[in-house]
């Protein structure tokens, strides 16, 4: 798998806006996630539950800066992985499925849902 860059200003607001856009599409909490559910979480809370893994705070490894990777978040199945670099967004070029990434139903690719994060700024 290939990494491709998205380039944009104000890289990491843009991927913030993104992962909190991305939450928002998943819709809401699978499974047993219900028991993490944050309905009423801000983009705020769900930035800082990404970046700390804190649907399952025992699995938390170290991330390179830049690195955001929101397996679960408040319940929601997101498996967003990017990386903010200096003049863009790092992703991997894997064909993503709304089964793993519940977002892509409404961002069908990351470019997409970059795209929609630059717009909604």
């Amino acid at each position: 798998m290939a990494r491709v860059k998205f380039e944009c200003e104000n890289a990491k607001l843009v991927a913030e806006e993104a992962l909190w856009l991305a939450w928002q599409a998943c819709g809401g909490p699978v499974g047993k996630g219900v028991l993490q559910d944050n309905a009423g979480a801000t983009k705020q809370d769900v930035v800082k539950n990404a970046l700390t893994a804190g649907d399952y705070p025992a699995m938390h490894r170290v991330k390179k800066p830049g690195e955001i990777n929101a397996d679960y978040v408040f319940g929601r199945m997101m498996k967003l992985w990017c990386e903010v670099v200096k003049d863009g967004i790092l992703y991997s070029d894997r064909k993503i499925t709304p089964n793993y990434e519940s977002w892509c139903l409404v961002y069908p690719t990351y470019e997409d849902l970059f795209e929609a994060a630059v717009k909604s700024r």
